[in-house]
């Protein structure tokens, strides 16, 4: 009998778990693979993922099939009405199991939340937050256009303006 002493392996990773472990070659056709792991993709983004549990990991892979399993019917009975009608069951069956799903892994998450994190902060620490912030970068902007008008007031400094002008300074050359 061979035992291995020591720590144990770790587990995969969820996202190889979902993509590469769990045979979804075999389940779906080629060209439904790239919509399960664009989906798995999308739902993985909203779950931190070492909040992850293996219940979440099991919801998003449901919900992922559903969507193919949904789009494979729809598919099938594009052209063909009365197909159409024979499937409406199973789409909203899908329908009604995926938003179970995205509910139950929308209430873990809001468990995993620590209500603690933002004690003390309150809506007015956000509108101060925002203030200063306005704040600088207006004064970063003031401060830039300020500079600009140095620069402009510096080349036109011998400009003395149009000859037409009514506040025009007369040159001496000029006073004939």
């Amino acid at each position: 009998m061979n035992v291995k002493a020591g720590r144990p392996k770790n587990p995969p990773k969820y996202k190889k778990m979902l993509k590469d472990i769990i045979p979804v070659k075999d389940i779906f056709l080629e060209e439904e693979l790239p919509i399960y792991e664009g989906l798995v993709d999308i739902y993985m983004k909203d779950i931190e993922v070492e909040d992850m549990s293996s219940g979440d990991m099991d919801n998003i892979m449901s919900l992922a099939m559903n969507r193919v399993l949904e789009f494979r019917l729809l598919k099938s009975s594009k052209n063909d009405t009365d197909k159409q009608l024979d499937i409406s069951a199973s789409v909203e069956k899908l329908h009604k199991q995926n938003e179970k799903l995205r509910e139950s892994l929308s209430i873990r998450r809001r468990d995993r939340i620590n209500p603690n994190e933002f004690k003390g902060f309150s809506i007015v620490d956000l509108a101060v937050s925002f203030d200063d912030e306005r704040k600088n970068i207006l004064s970063e902007k003031t401060k830039q256009l300020k500079e600009e008008e140095k620069i402009i007031k510096e080349r036109r400094k011998d400009y003395v303006g149009n000859r037409r002008d009514l506040d025009v300074e007369k040159l001496e050359d000029e006073v004939n």
